[in-house]
């Protein structure tokens, strides 16, 4: 399996003028680019799909308005940044760079009711392309959704795509991020409030356990460890493709019923590709650090990205790949001694403090 370079780590369009001068920026028409004779792109390496080409921006105004949302500035996401990039040892071509654009921005934006803006650049010898997507869905004027399964498709379809043409210094064997060790989990408003309190969470109780059972030596697969949490601890886990979700076994809402979440909801290392890598981190295989060298482009994409040129580069997300270090550096006869006192039926201990923290119990 081979994975491209997708980054999506921008900030959105948020107010009409941001959406413009991303647009305009892309095509090389931004007042700045005419009057320093700057030339981005060409009329034939760049298209838009649901909408014309040359009026993206207002294009996607309108379908909003048709769908009765108002644009309040800095308020809502008009649209959505993409950019795929080739390494520039493999010389693209401009035509093969368009292809594999366009065949992106049609699997991932048309095909799923979204006007679509793409461009590939010429005035850098990294080859690359811009997109841009509206958030409003031309069919129901849904949003547009992207989370970490998305981005894992997106950079193993365009992984294949250069693989396939011999692009091989553009592809990589594994699927992570710039700093794979500084993922969080993923904690709600609530969950903060209630850690400044000195109580913990369902999601936090689920998130133990699956970290034990991923630092336990005898599960060796996901569905190992799949197994292990319905066996040690009652947690339902319900698998469906690359998607996993958990039920805590005393946890229920306000009608009585219990509750699932799934793992891309407690965070990147509780989906089966976090714990995948996790795995495999643990037999010692560990993935080679760092993306496709992106530093011939970094002063292009920090305008691209801004809303008037004077902003920088996006705020950071966690939906960029791989999973964090925390099992990787537990000590592993100290996690086997607290999974044994897991399985035995005894609640997880607060590290530090004593107190009871979990409610997780072994089935019996």
């Amino acid at each position: 399996m081979l994975f491209g370079n997708v980054n999506v780590d921008y900030k959105p369009c948020k107010s009409v003028a941001q959406l413009k001068y991303a647009a305009n920026y892309m095509l090389g028409r931004n007042r700045d680019q005419i009057k320093n004779g700057v030339i981005k792109t060409a009329p034939d390496l760049y298209m838009a799909l649901g909408c014309n080409r040359d009026n993206f921006a207002n294009n996607v105004l309108i379908t909003r308005k048709v769908h009765g949302l108002k644009s309040r500035r800095d308020k809502d996401i008009l649209a959505h940044k993409i950019t795929i990039s080739f390494h520039p040892d493999d010389k693209v071509s401009y035509a093969a760079a368009f292809q594999i654009a366009r065949d992106f921005a049609e699997m991932y934006a048309h095909s799923k009711g979204y006007e679509v803006l793409f461009a590939v650049h010429t005035d850098t010898k990294h080859v690359h392309a811009h997109f841009l997507i509206s958030n409003c869905n031309m069919e129901n004027g849904k949003s547009y959704r992207r989370n970490q399964r998305d981005l894992y498709e997106m950079s193993e379809f365009f992984g294949e795509q250069c693989a396939k043409r011999g692009y091989v210094n553009s592809v990589r064997e594994d699927f992570y991020n710039k700093n794979p060790e500084k993922v969080r989990d993923k904690q709600t408003f609530a969950e903060t409030q209630m850690k400044k309190r000195g109580a913990e969470s369902f999601k936090d109780e689920l998130r133990e356990v699956i970290r034990i059972e991923i630092a336990d030596e005898r599960n060796r697969t996901f569905d190992d460890v799949i197994r292990a949490l319905k066996a040690h601890y009652n947690v339902e886990c319900r698998v469906a493709g690359n998607t996993v979700s958990y039920r805590h076994p005393e946890y229920l809402d306000k009608n009585k019923k219990p509750v699932s979440v799934r793992g891309s909801r407690l965070g990147d290392m509780y989906t089966r590709k976090g714990i995948e890598y996790e795995l495999t981190k643990k037999r010692g295989q560990r993935p080679t650090a760092g993306l496709s060298d992106l530093a011939a482009v970094t002063d292009e994409l920090k305008r691209f990205v801004g809303a008037s040129g004077e902003n920088a580069a996006g705020e950071r997300t966690n939906v960029r790949g791989s999973v964090t270090a925390d099992v990787a550096s537990r000590d592993g006869e100290q996690a086997l001694r607290v999974a044994g006192e897991l399985h035995g039926g005894r609640n997880i201990q607060d590290d530090r403090n004593g107190k009871r923290s979990g409610r997780v119990h072994k089935r019996r």
